[in-house]
């Protein structure tokens, strides 16, 4: 078995070959990131909860993309899902955990359901998949586990408490098992995007999507993403953070923390008014 890593630029950037599962494929940064890795000569098996949509947008994609319908909130999917790929290519090379829902609402409204649901989405979903692919690619001597948070896993933006929580945690779970999984050839790294224009914006904790919803002016397309994550994974970063507008924010919150307290304080009185 000859595992793939991901060796920096060339060869596709170390993505040619390798097989791949991402979660959350059927639109966004998921169906991004598969479009490139099969762009690239990756095998990539797309998991999505939607059945319909994903195999539509594998369809698209050609032989290399195959679809298959997961709730990544039920561990017993996920594992399947790692172990099916595995049966079908007889190895996982990169899994990036990347299904997830946004939601602004202030922590006072907040009810045991709203959490539930995020926690379930944002973070449980990444614990099972990362434990699912760790298992493997221990086994193997090497792999790629790519987990999606959020700028607002380091940063701790205003209106969103729920959204940040679980954000935090994905960013704690990969910087926390890096060294750990390093002593077993297997790499994690943690992905921060700013703004990314995705559906993410029309989706609610709880309730129908809004299909009208716009992204905020300034966010970053997704094959953009796509790209400065396929980037950083190829350069085995711990942490991804894009745009520079966010680079920059995350220095500022580790370095100069009152100054951005007082902007986050701002941003807070921005928003309420907004809301009001």
């Amino acid at each position: 078995m000859v595992a793939v890593r991901s060796r920096g630029a060339g060869s596709g950037g170390g993505f040619e070959g390798g097989v791949a599962v991402v979660t959350g494929a059927a639109s966004g940064i998921g169906l991004a990131v598969s479009r490139r890795l099969v762009g690239v000569g990756a095998t990539v098996v797309m998991a999505d909860l939607d059945g319909g949509r994903v195999g539509r947008q594998a369809a698209g994609l050609g032989r290399r993309a195959e679809p298959v319908t997961v709730d990544v909130t039920r561990e017993a999917e996920v594992t399947a899902l790692v172990a099916g790929a595995v049966a079908r290519h007889g190895r996982l090379d990169f899994m990036f955990n990347n299904a997830g829902i946004g939601g602004t609402l202030p922590f006072d409204e907040g009810t045991t359901a709203h959490w539930e649901k995020i926690v379930s989405v944002n973070l449980w979903s990444a614990i099972h998949g990362t434990r699912a692919a760790y298992e493997q690619m221990r086994r193997q001597g090497a792999g790629h586990i790519v987990n999606t948070a959020s700028i607002s896993g380091l940063i701790p933006v205003p209106m969103q408490t729920l959204y940040n929580t679980t954000k935090y945690a994905v960013v704690g779970l990969s910087t926390s098992l890096r060294p750990e999984a390093a002593a077993h050839g297997v790499r994690v790294s943690v992905v921060c995007p700013g703004m990314v224009d995705t559906g993410i914006f029309g989706v609610p904790i709880l309730g129908a999507r809004d299909e009208d919803a716009k992204a905020p002016a300034g966010a970053v397309p997704a094959d953009r993403a796509a790209a400065a994550i396929l980037s950083g994974v190829s350069r085995n970063r711990a942490v991804i953070v894009f745009p520079a507008r966010d680079r920059a924010g995350e220095w500022l919150q580790r370095h100069l923390p009152g100054v951005m307290s007082r902007k986050m304080a701002a941003e807070y009185r921005r928003r309420a008014a907004a809301i009001r």
